[in-house]
């Protein structure tokens, strides 16, 4: 049982579910969660077959001093990936946050159920 649990955590619909990264390129999840509210992204689902011909990640068109860290998605066995609103910080809940992929690749999250 615990096995088969351990195993389900490395599932995409799991780590989609639940707003954790797995392990590897392209392991982001579809759906996040910062500061009480849920935030979807067309471009990645944690290795899921449904969005592998949406492009992964863009680069940032400006320098990363202009964005500001506001959490990180956790990642099953590996480095928690940062998130990032832009500068100044919007007041209230931000409409959309970056998630840094890797080096210069941020994928971008849209607030899912409105303000």
């Amino acid at each position: 049982m615990l096995l088969a649990a351990g195993g389900s955590a490395f599932l995409p619909w799991t780590a989609n579910h639940f707003g954790y990264a797995l392990p590897g390129e392209r392991g982001l999840p579809y759906r996040i969660h910062h500061a009480g509210r849920d935030y979807h992204s067309s471009a990645t689902c944690a290795g899921a077959g449904w969005c592998t011909a949406a492009p992964y990640c863009t680069p940032f068109g400006g320098e990363e001093t202009s964005l500001t860290r506001i959490g990180e998605v956790g990642t099953l066995f590996g480095a928690a990936h940062t998130v990032f609103t832009t500068r100044p910080v919007p007041e209230g809940t931000p409409l959309t946050v970056l998630v840094r992929a890797g080096p210069g690749c941020y994928v971008g999250y849209a607030l899912m159920g409105g303000p």
